[in-house]
């Protein structure tokens, strides 16, 4: 019985193998084509060329990437995020789908004869990428690529848009490389010389020029905005080249960076009805291009980087407050974290902001010795302690020889009048409730 069984499974075996080698081939079918995924470690240049504008090539290159263009002397500094986003893009970017397999002439349809956008990959892996016309439905571009040859695909608008930015896209617009908080020392002149210059020392800025005011404190804040307009406010812009070469320097401005590393930029004046202003970078190539706004942020005299309050008190010690004006007294106490009123125990809103104001608030010339006859005392301001003894007293007169807007201080150590902004005595005059 085995014996037949085994008889029967030969026969079968050998009616099968004649009918496969008697029966027509048939051709293997290919699987379909993918969009290829790039390795973007492998990519040391990409070559990009977008329809209606200059094509141009990034680079790597060991400290970073380089853009390089037709009528540029130098390669133009590559902001690294923007360039890293482009190749994370075309390295996880796939095509909406196959369209299908292609001849070597296509039809005028799909817009290969003035492409979109044409990209080249080169280094370890290459590449190239050509983008046509826009598709019929509207929901992507017809593309084609070096690595599936004769495959067309639909790529996704988003791509395409991303993939045709222009060189500027990819600019390091910083004015000078460095992190506010790397900063060792700044210097401001113009024309070339310096003006003053500041070192941190403790984590403080310290000026160390010009001589009178060595060792005098900077304003922190105002430090902190000039150092963020300097290094974390993008340019306009930058140009290879500018009218008229021989302009003047306007404003130059060096740091010095961990290592001894000095940056510097120079500022130039803007030409006859130009409402922006070109500078040089050493951190960059071409001109930066800066809007009037910015270069204001840039252009600090040495007055408007010191340290200009005129009042400093540990407003949380204290226990009262006594306002003087004309013939009437005004006296507020501090109970239980808050103010109220002396007399009738009303609580007075606004009187911590108003001392927190009052120690923020800045001269805006240098003090003087006297007042002149115009001049007239408008409050007096009394400080007291927790245990009434006298803090310091603020008096404010006004006088119509200031600037509008300002008025003058004093304080009872008797260091001087201080042109100062009216507007903390406006807010008191209408805060404290005098009797009318």
């Amino acid at each position: 019985m085995l014996k037949r069984f085994f008889i029967f499974l030969t026969l079968v075996s050998i009616v099968c193998g004649a009918f496969y080698l008697s029966s027509p081939e048939k051709p293997v079918e290919r699987a379909e084509p993918v969009w290829p995924v790039l390795d973007k470690e492998q990519v040391d240049r990409l070559d990009v060329c977008s329809l209606d504008q200059d094509c141009f090539s990034l680079v790597r290159r060991t400290d970073g990437w380089g853009v390089v263009q037709h009528g540029w002397n130098g390669t133009v500094e590559a902001d690294l995020a923007k360039v890293t986003s482009l190749l994370d893009m075309l390295a996880q970017d796939k095509a909406l789908r196959f369209m299908g397999d292609v001849d070597e002439v296509l039809p005028g349809e799909y817009g290969f004869e003035s492409p979109v956008v044409r990209i080249a990959v080169g280094g370890g892996q290459e590449l190239a990428i050509t983008v046509g016309a826009e598709s019929a439905s509207g929901k992507g571009y017809y593309a084609l690529n070096s690595k599936e040859k004769g495959s067309l695909f639909l790529l996704g608008k988003d791509f395409v848009e991303r993939c045709g930015y222009p060189a500027g896209q990819y600019y390091d617009l910083q004015l000078v490389s460095g992190k506010p908080d790397e900063v060792i020392s700044i210097s401001l002149g113009y024309g070339g010389s310096f003006s003053w210059t500041l070192a941190r020392k403790d984590g403080v800025f310290l000026f160390t020029f010009p001589a009178p005011l060595s060792g005098k404190k900077s304003s922190s804040g105002d430090v902190d905005l000039f150092l963020h307009s300097l290094l974390e406010v993008p340019a306009k812009g930058i140009v290879a080249d500018i009218p008229g070469k021989d302009r003047r320097v306007l404003l130059n401005i060096e740091i010095m960076l961990p290592g001894k590393k000095v940056e510097t930029l120079r500022v130039f004046e803007p030409g006859e009805g130009e409402n922006i202003y070109f500078a040089r970078s050493s951190s960059q190539n071409g001109y930066l291009v800066l809007s009037k706004e910015h270069y204001e942020q840039l252009d600090k005299k040495a007055f408007a980087m010191r340290q200009r309050n005129v009042v400093s008190i540990a407003t949380g010690k204290l226990g009262s407050v006594r306002v003087v004006q004309g013939n009437q007294t005004f006296t507020g106490i501090k109970s239980d974290k808050s103010w109220i009123n002396f007399e009738d125990k009303k609580p007075l809103l606004g009187i911590d902001m108003s001392l927190w104001r009052l120690n923020e608030l800045k001269f805006e010339a240098e003090p003087v010795a006297t007042l002149s006859e115009t001049s007239e005392k408008m409050m007096d301001l009394e400080l007291l302690d927790e245990n009434g003894a006298q803090v310091v007293t603020v008096s404010f007169y006004s006088d119509p020889e200031l600037p509008d807007g300002q008025c003058w201080l004093s304080l009872s150590n008797d260091s001087g009048y201080y042109p100062v902004s009216d507007k903390l005595l406006e807010d008191l005059q209408g805060q404290i409730p005098l009797r009318k």
